[in-house]
């Protein structure tokens, strides 16, 4: 199988596939909202016609999460990052040598090529790395711009062929060459392609400002659609479109410090119907909107499966007929029942996680929330006001998507609650989700947030 991988600092290991297994292209917006998206939110002031094209020969799962409300531990889950060379065993930025190959990077890790950057834009080096080394030696320093939110970039030294507003581009012409350079290939492709936008810092380009109603979020919104159109087209041009599964996600919600007041108050909810945003232990944190388009394999479907990015590991293992190891994708639950049409997903709940660490458990119905607060950005945040309400939260997310009634001290609950509890205790404890041999944790199971459960009997 050939493998691109384009930005974002992430590896993967393929098993090898037959030749009549699809190709797949993996998109990953960045901070995306559920109702960013017009196929998941009908009142969105973006229209997405070209990502709503995928929905039209695709399941749009419209309870799928992503594994954290933070982009760092939700791509984490898909895939992890690569260490920078460093001189006289430094580990700090001003110590990376930047004309020494990374380590451990996507192409010693099964990837016939990458190209991409460290981390989100806003975040320094601001460099490419083209397969393991940086297309240029950091010459000069970007200024941090914290002022106007929506520009957000911290600063910090940059190579000398980067500017920002080049970056998306660049990753956009970067993935259409690999997919038109598979044209002749007789070996299927997997291209993981996690984008910049519509991450911080706000730069839609030129010719999609003033696209839309609400202002730079949407034209950029509107720019990722646009690449989704020449995805496609390209495709279809080489003939690959019918045998391509393409995959397109957000990383978690939209952060609510892009102007998200502003927006609402023209009419556009970016987390739609739910509560919270970017962070946040509710909905609008991780609920993210999830499409699998296989043209000529599917008509427009809904599918309402309890489903995460996580579990695309085990999916692709299933597709691949690889056999998962004891500690591989211990909290992975296959999808490919669904996607083959022969079954469904043996998800029976899903953990949450916050910006700050706190978790929730979600099961068909309920989500119970371990903390008192929203864990990320929203009301209530700060500890004085955390204190003002019981130390959990209860929700039952199908008469009440919205989050807006805490049912904890609902005596009719206390046997679920307690259930749930149980459940989370033993995830901590046994290392995993899945059914399997205990695997052991990083964190020795002592972490303050899971204090809350751990002493259930």
């Amino acid at each position: 199988m050939n493998k691109l991988i384009t930005i974002s600092s992430a590896l993967l290991t393929v098993a090898a596939v037959k030749a009549q297994t699809p190709n797949i292209v993996f998109i990953l917006a960045d901070d995306l909202g559920y109702g960013d998206i017009s196929a998941f939110n009908p009142e969105s002031k973006i229209h997405t016609p070209n990502i709503d094209k995928l929905a039209e020969h695709g399941i749009a799962f419209t309870d799928a999460h992503a594994s954290s409300a933070l982009s760092t531990p939700s791509r984490y889950s898909l895939l992890t990052g690569w260490d920078w060379g460093y001189t006289n065993n430094g580990r700090s930025m001003k110590d990376i040598d930047f004309s020494l190959p990374i380590k451990n990077g996507p192409t010693d890790r099964g990837f016939d090529y990458y190209f991409g950057i460290p981390a989100s834009l806003d975040i320094s080096p601001y460099v490419y790395v083209e397969n393991n080394k940086a297309t240029s030696i950091p010459d000069h320093v970007i200024e941090p711009q914290k002022k106007n939110l929506a520009l957000l970039m911290h600063g910090g030294m940059a190579g000398a062929d980067f500017k920002p507003k080049e970056c998306f581009p660049n990753i956009i012409r970067h993935s259409l060459n690999y997919i038109n350079e598979q044209k002749d290939s007789k070996k299927p492709f997997f291209l993981y392609l996690p984008i910049t936008a519509p991450h911080t810092p706000i730069l839609p380009s030129k010719e999609f400002q003033g696209k839309t109603s609400i202002g730079p979020y949407g034209d950029f919104v509107v720019m990722i659609d646009d690449m989704v159109r020449q995805i496609v087209k390209t495709l279809k041009k080489n003939k690959q479109l019918d045998n391509t599964i393409i995959v397109f996600a957000s990383d978690n919600g939209c952060a609510s410090y892009i102007g998200v007041k502003d927006m609402e108050k023209k009419g556009h909810f970016p987390s739609y119907i739910y509560r919270g945003y970017k962070s946040d232990i509710y909905e609008g944190g991780h609920r993210i909107p999830l499409i699998v388009s296989w043209k000529g394999k599917y008509g427009k479907e809904t599918n309402n499966s309890l489903v995460s990015l996580i579990d695309f590991y085990a999916t692709f293992a299933q597709m691949l007929n690889h056999n998962l190891e004891t500690e591989e994708a211990v909290d992975s639950y296959s999808m490919w029942p669904i996607l083959s049409k022969k079954g469904a997903s043996a998800r029976k709940d899903l953990v949450h996680e916050a910006g700050e660490g706190y978790l929730s458990l979600r099961t068909s119905q309920l989500k119970l929330v371990f903390y008192g607060g929203s864990g990320g950005s929203s009301y209530p945040l700060k500890p004085s006001d955390v204190a003002k309400f019981p130390p959990m939260q209860l929700f039952d997310i199908v008469k009440d998507p919205s989050e807006k009634e805490n049912i904890i001290g609902d005596k009719r609950y206390e046997n679920e609650v307690k259930e749930m509890k149980r459940a989370m205790k033993q995830y901590v404890e046994n290392g995993r989700s899945t059914p399997g041999e205990k695997v052991s944790n990083d964190t020795k199971n002592s972490w303050n947030q899971v204090k809350i459960f751990m002493q259930e009997e």
